[in-house]
């Protein structure tokens, strides 16, 4: 096979392959209004919403509290937020299955 070479600092490689997330656990159903609002905040990187968990992949300067701002001030019920960073494996496995699916 080659070989797979990426350039630049963790960080970046990371939010450019999709390495950081923010999910954020809400006390009930997230209503389809705020679901359709979210997506209009492309900033915000909004990506699945389960009954009590969303899940974000915002752009870069976003901070949890932008995202729980947003939901607080559209009458969401937030109990909690949390940034998830990918492990070194994630991130490899997710860089060859991008290599791949290029190819």
């Amino acid at each position: 096979q080659g070989t797979i070479r990426l350039q630049g600092g963790l960080a970046t490689l990371m939010r450019e392959t999709g390495g950081h997330e923010i999910v954020v656990d809400t006390a009930g159903a997230t209503p389809e209004s705020v679901l359709s609002s979210l997506r209009g905040a492309a900033r915000l990187g909004f990506q699945s919403s389960t009954d009590q968990r969303l899940v974000f992949s915002p752009a870069e300067g976003v901070q949890v509290s932008d995202i729980v701002g947003f939901l607080v001030g559209h009458g969401v019920k937030v109990e909690g937020a949390r940034r998830k960073e990918a492990s070194l494996e994630e991130l490899y496995s997710a860089i060859l299955k991008e290599r791949e699916g290029g190819l």
